[in-house]
């Protein structure tokens, strides 16, 4: 009974012992090369080969084997239940309604009547009229007399004056009253059927179902071990080696402390065995030009390949190239991506006239780091039109050709905010009191704004804070005014010490705390002054 649990350990020793036995294998290797180690690194790789052994090992099959289960079915039934049916009936049900009837009431009311009024009227017309003739004598511009006869009419007598009579209808007022038939409503009572419901006990039969158990006879398996079949497996045969020695060529020494890594993998097997090097460096680029066998050496030559080319040292590593001003001082600012020991690039700057194109600004500088350049521009205003442009040229024996260039060239003209900018001042969102750090009297509120610093607008903070007595009443504690200039050196956050406020609470106590915001600019704002408060409680 002990026999197949002792052939299970002796055959794990022997596989044990087998895994074991193998040495550790080399297929890969880093390597260093520096300017002590010359133009050529050597290496020794190994790798382990190993042989199929058979052996006799147990294996399981599945054998059937009959089981009685339990199992539950359900199983109908029938049971009387009451329920409740609603069923309708009709009640005569009293309402209120309104009728019309006809009454007689003495009503007076004011009418306009028309009435015949007469008067006389003097009327007046001229007497007799007379005409005559008139002669008008007068010199010329020529000192001739001449004379002109004209007729002259006037009215001569006495006036005839006579009275006539004019008569009109005018109106008046007169109160008139009398019985008059008026339409009028009464309420009425009055019946209708209505349909309502009550609930009646009823009896039905329903089926239910219950869970009965029963017991069925299956048929199972078991995983039963057997003795034995034939298996193979890989045992240690024996490790072999190979030497690798990688050849730099002549104009790619290094010097100082430069370093370049050479990675070279072991691939294939003892026969047909494949080595590939691949350097790691800053300075230069290689291919491989040669493979070939020497001995039991395998000797890789490399040779050099241009490292900087237009596509990964051209226009698009020098990013964010821009003219900006800060309290009317001019800064023109770009990032360079590339740093090689190996790579000098100088840099051209030149400002221009956009209007006259005369050259304002102009400074030539070298680099071989990868970084930000912020250089002052003296002379150049905010309000100017500008164009800026960059010059690039890289040298060294690691670049396409020995030497490339470009050019970038970039537009400047004063900056008006657009409508999501001002929205964006205008939005609480941009503004959070984030949390408290710290302990005791070292805590600290910590405020942020996230919206760009304009030099235009002022935005100036005052941080109030509360605390909520015992009887439900909130108590004012102290407040501190700062402005935006603070959160700025900060890098968009800014730390109120709790002992600037001269504040100490206990760390239990809630505080409430509110954070004024307000922004002014007569540029972009107008008269209007954004003003909004941020609350919150710690």
């Amino acid at each position: 009974m002990f026999a197949k649990p002792l052939f299970g350990v002796i055959l794990t020793l022997l596989l044990g012992a087998s895994s074991f036995a193998a040495p550790q294998e080399r297929t890969q290797e880093t390597l260093t090369r520096s300017a002590q180690t010359g133009n050529s690194v050597r290496t020794e790789l190994s790798q382990n080969v190993y042989r199929q052994e058979p052996y006799q090992a147990e294996y399981t099959v599945q054998v059937p084997y009959e089981a009685q289960e339990t199992y539950y079915e359900s199983v109908p039934y029938q049971v009387e239940e009451t329920y409740y049916e609603d069923v309708p009936y009709t009640e005569r049900v009293p309402y209120t309604d309104y009728e019309p009837y006809y009454d007689n009431e003495y009503i007076c009311s004011n009418v306009t009547r028309y009435r015949q009024e007469c008067h006389d009227e003097r009327v007046c017309t001229p007497g007799g009229r007379r005409c005559e003739d008139v002669t008008e004598c007068g010199t010329n511009s020529r000192g001739e007399r001449i004379c002109k006869t004209r007729t002259v009419c006037r009215d001569d007598g006495p006036r005839e004056c006579r009275n006539i009579p004019r008569c009109q209808q005018v109106p008046y007022t007169e109160r008139e009253c009398g019985w008059q038939t008026v339409r009028k409503t009464r309420p009425v009572t009055r019946y209708r059927d209505e349909v309502r419901y009550r609930k009646e006990l009823r009896t039905r039969t329903v089926t239910k179902y219950r869970q009965e158990e029963r017991t069925r006879t299956v048929t199972k398996y078991r995983e039963e071990t057997r003795c034995c079949v034939a298996k193979y497996r890989d045992v240690f045969d024996h490790q072999f080696t190979q030497p690798v020695t990688v050849i730099f060529p002549t104009d790619a020494s290094l010097i100082a402390n430069e370093q370049e890594r050479i990675l070279v993998v072991l691939k294939g097997d003892e026969t047909t065995p494949q080595v590939t090097a691949q350097v790691q460096s800053d300075i230069f680029s290689y291919e491989i030009e040669q493979t070939r066998q020497e001995g039991r050496d395998k000797v890789l030559v490399l040779k050099v390949v241009p490292k900087w080319t237009t596509v990964n040292a051209g226009p698009t590593t020098i990013q964010g190239l821009k003219l900006s001003f800060t309290k009317n001082q001019g800064r023109i600012t770009f990032k360079e991506t590339i740093s090689s020991k190996r790579l000098t690039s100088l840099y051209t700057l030149e400002v221009r006239d956009a209007q006259g194109q005369n050259v304002l600004f102009e400074q030539s500088f070298e680099g071989t780091e990868a970084k930000i350049f912020d250089i002052e521009t003296p002379g150049l205003v905010r309000d100017g039109k500008y164009t800026l442009r960059l010059r690039v040229e890289r040298q060294g024996m690691n670049v396409s050709q020995g030497t490339l260039s470009f050019e970038q060239t970039v537009s400047y003209e004063k900056k008006e905010l657009d409508t999501d900018e001002i929205q964006n001042l205008r939005s609480e969102n941009q503004v959070r009191l984030v949390n408290i750090e710290g302990t005791g009297v070292d805590r600290v509120v910590t405020i942020q704004d996230l919206t760009p610093a304009v030099e235009e607008v002022k935005t100036t903070y005052k941080l109030v804070v509360w605390k909520k007595l015992s009887n439900g009443k909130i108590e004012w504690l102290n407040e501190k005014t700062f402005s935006r200039e603070e959160i700025q050196r900060a890098d968009g956050l800014l730390g109120i010490a709790f002992k600037s406020l001269g504040l100490n609470p206990s760390s239990d106590q809630k505080l409430y705390m509110d954070l004024v915001v307000r922004r002014e600019s007569p540029q972009y704002l107008g008269t209007q002054k954004v003003q909004f408060i941020v609350s919150k409680t710690f």
